[in-house]
């Protein structure tokens, strides 16, 4: 065993988290990559995969297939410089969402991995909108796992590494046999929903064992297996089949829900208890209700017009709408964080944040969720700090190092970085790559009702900006003109900053000095231009370096740990 995955094994023992964590080695990934990009149309041998990765441990089946696909760039780059045609393959992972159970473990994940759920029991697949899934599961549970994945995930690929003794486990025949689709295998393993795609054994891995497994693939493209909803309503309401055409029953919403929610939400402390109780009772009430409707006689059902794909859609909308809102409403409880970020980053992290709304609502999830806002949060504060601070950067805006003699040019990379370094922005700022976004294309001039909408928008992240390095903005007085002038006062009545908008779609900004200081001392520490409190009265302007040593890490004590952000959830 590598000594690094025999520590983690050794943490994960002590947390009593070891669920059987057996890294999935890069020869099983390789038999995987190998079958998803030989595809039979020559010209594209590339996978896109919406990827769910159960019992994800160390991400390392993500891992290997990035170094399989690099591999394949290398031989693709070889082969080109000896004149010979070669078509590159490909595995893209457009988004990587996973399940997994370990604490440990998803506190190492990186803030682009999606967390779907904790405990795979808990968690439903059927509102996974994933269309690849992957699983090496624990092999004391592998029939359990299997089973339920085949029966209820809506992906049209499975991949599983399992003991090879599955073919002898009536759950995982019963399993495939609702497929609706032979299970049979030929010696290619063709033609057939069930394919063995390779086998393998853990003799030689990162955590030995003697099991020896089959590498499965599971075609669900073309099976007429109903979908995973439909098994669980079939399971849980066993409501006969119809004829008759679709009826779209109308249930009233319960809008006082919501309210009632918010009003429990503000006066209670604990928010965990009071969100997991109110949704397990709100899902139990809506299955009883349903389930009541369920038990009518067949005859007096038809009789109103009531059938079975009615029901089962108006009960599919109650139950996403009902995690959809104590989802959103766990969300809502985070707005200390969510506060922080400008628009641009409250949108990215929102629009990732539309896939935990499928998440099964329980506590160990909540936790999960806090842990991925926080990532995703401290790197987001990071990134529209720099946004900012390149954004600003322009000939008459900057004032190179003491050490720094080239002349800044107005030069921007695809990225928007500047390629000069090691400046400082002056106080009084004419800003021309921050300036007004294009308003309605029929108009040469915002209206004024526009012009403040705009203003809000972009001064607003500002003012976000400047309260992560702890100038808290008070008040914020956005002008109706081109040329008036708008101020932002701190909390303490003191003037932070003043702005004025011009028609040539500029903004002029004059910032407190204090301020700046505090700007491009965080800066300058997030892309690695002063190391030490020292370095600033070295190189900064006297202007800017006076004084300026007391805002050295103070970006960094701004941030947010997973433990203070548990607070906004939790009792303290």
């Amino acid at each position: 065993m590598r000594q690094e995955t025999a520590d983690l094994v050794e943490r994960l023992k002590e947390a009593g988290e070891d669920f059987e964590f057996y890294p999935t080695t890069k020869e099983m990934v390789r038999a995987i990559w190998k079958h998803a990009t030989d595809a039979p149309d020559l010209c594209n041998h590339d996978a896109y995969w919406h990827l769910l990765d159960i019992g994800c441990g160390t991400c390392n089946f993500r891992r290997w297939i990035e170094e399989l696909n690099a591999e394949e760039r290398q031989k693709y780059d070889e082969d080109t410089l000896r004149n010979q045609h070669y078509k590159v393959r490909e595995i893209h992972i457009n988004e990587y969402c996973v399940i997994e159970k370990s604490s440990v473990l998803l506190e190492r994940l990186d803030r682009e991995t999606i967390v779907l759920g904790t405990d795979f029991h808990e968690s439903t697949l059927i509102d996974k909108d994933c269309d690849t899934i992957f699983c090496n599961p624990p092999y004391s549970e592998f029939e359990e796992w299997t089973a339920k994945i085949i029966r209820e995930s809506r992906a049209r690929g499975i991949y599983l590494i399992i003991p090879e003794r599955w073919r002898k486990s009536e759950t995982i025949k019963q399993a495939i046999a609702r497929l609706n689709a032979p299970a049979r295998l030929d010696r290619d393993g063709k033609e057939e929903v069930v394919q063995v795609i390779g086998h393998a054994d853990f003799h030689h891995a990162e955590r030995n064992a003697r099991a020896k497994v089959d590498i499965l693939f599971i075609n669900k493209e073309w099976t007429k297996q109903e979908s995973g909803f439909d098994a669980m309503f079939d399971e849980l309401f066993g409501m006969p089949d119809d004829n008759y055409n679709k009826y779209e029953t109308d249930f009233k919403e319960a809008a006082e829900r919501e309210n009632k929610l918010k009003a429990e939400l503000a006066a209670g402390k604990n928010k965990v208890e009071i969100l997991c109780d109110g949704y397990n009772a709100a899902r139990d009430e809506l299955f009883r209700h349903f389930k009541t409707i369920c038990d009518l006689d067949p005859d007096v059902l038809k009789s109103i017009g009531v059938h079975k794909e009615a029901v089962k859609e108006a009960l599919k909308k109650k139950f996403y709408g009902l995690k959809n809102l104590y989802w959103e409403s766990a969300f809502d409880c985070l707005e200390e964080i969510t506060s922080r970020l400008t628009s641009k980053s409250r949108e990215k992290m929102l629009d990732k944040f539309a896939a935990l709304k499928t998440v099964d609502f329980t506590p160990s999830n909540l936790y999960a969720m806090i842990i991925w806002v926080i990532k995703n949060y401290n790197q987001y504060a990071e990134d529209q700090l720099i946004e900012l601070f390149y954004a600003l950067s322009s000939t008459e805006n900057v004032r190179n190092y003491v050490s720094n003699k080239r002349v800044f040019e107005e030069y921007r990379s695809r990225w928007g970085q500047p390629r000069s370094t090691h400046y400082t922005l002056d106080y009084r700022i004419v800003c021309t790559t921050y300036a007004l976004p294009d308003g309605d294309k029929y108009r040469d001039v915002p209206a004024a009702t526009e012009l403040q909408r705009m203003l809000a928008r972009r001064i607003g992240d500002v003012c976000t900006v400047a309260n992560n390095l702890g100038f808290p903005v008070g008040t914020l007085d956005v002008p109706r003109f081109h040329g008036e002038i708008g101020n932002a006062l701190g909390k303490d009545g003191k003037k932070l900053f003043e702005f004025r908008a011009y028609k040539n779609r500029n903004i002029h900004i004059k910032f407190s000095i204090e301020l700046m200081k505090a700007l491009n001392v965080a800066a300058a520490q997030r892309l690695g231009w002063i190391r030490k409190p020292e370095d600033i009265k070295a190189e900064f302007t006297p202007e800017m370096a006076d004084g300026a040593e007391k805002y050295f890490d103070r970006f960094n004590r701004c941030a947010i740990d997973i433990n203070r952000a548990a607070t906004l959830l939790l009792p303290a």
